[in-house]
């Protein structure tokens, strides 16, 4: 069973660049030439070539782990016939909307307090390009495609998974682009750039809405819907202490980060009234006597 696609990543890499930079010339987005996006740009793809290089040995083996592990602890999963009258669209729909609901649960769970430094990296990028889909710290990626590989193994349907990975990841890459794209009367049905942008806006209304990556209504559903119009704010996550154009800044900073939680943490703590510490009265002096 082949769980990793002929269509490799860096096909689908250079077909949505390709897709993308004639979108920015059909609609005049000079400053895709900018100094400041080449230097963001060089940045994700010094992040994005580093998780190539740390989970080359990772990827090869995940769809086949992840069966064998359902199968050595014992985990039921739904049986393969299931799919098998289904015709392979309608499979691979299914997959697409199961896969982003997981991501969803876990989008919101990274933008809690102590999961935001492992999802900090995909949002230090202050020039939001189709290339940011990249800019992701290995421990999101992880995250996300177990969770990815984990859930479509459980449904048992391997044929919708090269199908799921190319849908979502060209999908991925136009949503980051700067596109004055909201797909109107279908703006609550497929993510549009329009949407994906204030996911990325510096702005505190903005943060932890637009969490689904293709299908804006779990956003509906669970109330992190936000898209009042087309988002001219500046994009990025400086205000929380990340930079945007240091690759080594961004590996680093989840460790960082959960150092400088750890020790706000363990200051409250020591803080805290102790009974054991407190000191006892003369009367319990002298029943203690």
């Amino acid at each position: 069973m082949n769980w990793i696609p002929e269509l490799t990543i860096t096909h689908i890499l250079l077909i949505g660049l390709f897709s993308s930079y004639v979108l920015y010339f059909l609609f005049g987005k000079k400053e895709e030439l900018s100094r400041h996006a080449a230097e963001n740009t060089f940045a994700t793809a010094a992040v994005m070539f580093g998780n190539v290089l740390l989970l080359a040995w990772f990827v090869k083996d995940i769809g086949s782990f992840a069966q064998s592990a359902y199968a050595a602890l014992g985990i039921p999963t739904i049986d393969p016939a299931t799919w098998d009258n289904v015709p392979i669209v309608v499979v691979c729909l299914f997959g697409l909307a199961a896969k982003d609901f997981a991501d969803y649960v876990i989008h919101r769970i990274m933008h809690t307090r102590w999961g935001w430094p492992t999802h900090a990296a995909h949002h230090s990028d202050t020039h939001v390009n189709a290339l940011s889909l990249y800019r992701v710290h290995i421990l999101e990626w992880l995250m996300m495609h177990l969770n990815y590989i984990i859930l479509l193994t459980w449904l048992q349907m391997p044929q919708a998974i090269p199908v799921v990975m190319l849908l979502q990841t060209l999908h991925g890459m136009y949503v980051h682009m700067d596109l004055d794209f909201d797909h109107g009367p279908f703006k609550y049905v497929i993510a549009s750039p329009v949407f994906h942008r204030w996911h990325h806006a510096d702005v505190p209304e903005a943060y932890g809405k637009n969490l689904a990556g293709v299908f804006p209504v779990f956003d509906l559903v669970f109330g992190t819907y936000y898209n009042p119009g087309l988002c001219k704010e500046k994009m990025g996550a400086l205000s929380s202490g990340v930079e945007d154009k240091n690759p080594i800044h961004i590996f680093t900073y989840p460790l960082r980060e959960w150092a400088r939680l750890i020790t706000i943490e363990k200051s409250r703590w020591a803080a805290r009234p102790s009974k054991s510490r407190s000191v006892p009265t003369p009367k319990q002096v002298k029943e203690r006597g």
